[in-house]
């Protein structure tokens, strides 16, 4: 019981870093850029928060110290990192997130082989292809199962377009990061793109 509730704080602290960091980037990137000033105190914000190792934060750290150490952050620097908190927030269109999303979602690289006889799938995100209901028929279609929820038994989680109020809420996110803690801890879990998915049931229909 004590261990539950550690775990429940734990989880309501991640959720209010995750707030936190939405808030943040809405109000960097009102203006369409990142200044000098907004990187300094965007970078003072980050480093208070190097104990939240979860997804974004993981890659929030990892691209802006690499930017860091180079030496002095130039004008392409800062909008890379704005364009880096617009696809986290999903403020700009779906098409334009598209090149943006396979560098700050944690997918499996390289692309496993997807097989869908047999196999689970569950899906999360917003989808071209169709409602969440579509995704799971096609793969039934195939011989492939789906689940709502990321368990030991799940061998794909499929990613849609990113969109900040699916993984603020926990619903988006919290697959992801759940994804993740199994595969830290041996479990391998293929988390692909909804274009690589979609590529591969293109070949078997």
């Amino acid at each position: 019981m004590a261990t539950e509730r550690a775990c429940e704080y734990s989880q309501r602290l991640e959720d209010r870093d995750i707030s936190e960091l939405i808030g943040i980037a809405r109000g960097l990137v009102a203006d369409g850029e990142v200044n000098v000033q907004e990187w300094d105190f965007f970078v003072r914000w980050l480093k208070e928060k190097e104990h939240v190792t979860c997804w974004p934060f993981n890659i929030l750290h990892e691209r802006v110290y690499a930017m860091q150490e180079k030496g002095g952050i130039s004008t392409e620097d800062r909008a890379e990192l704005c364009k880096i908190l617009n696809s986290l927030i999903g403020e700009k269109p779906v098409v334009e997130q598209v090149p943006s999303l396979a560098t700050t979602l944690p997918l499996t690289d390289p692309v496993p082989p997807i097989v869908f006889e047999g196999r689970t799938f569950c899906f999360t995100g917003k989808f071209a292809f169709g409602q969440r209901k579509d995704c799971e028929a096609a793969v039934i279609r195939l011989g492939g199962k789906h689940q709502s929820g990321v368990t030991t038994k799940l061998d794909y989680l499929v990613v849609g377009f990113l969109g900040s109020e699916d993984w603020m809420h926990s619903s988006f996110g919290r697959k992801i990061q759940q994804a993740l803690d199994f595969n830290a801890r041996g479990r391998n879990i293929a988390i692909i793109s909804e274009d690589a998915w979609a590529q591969a049931l293109c070949g078997q229909e």
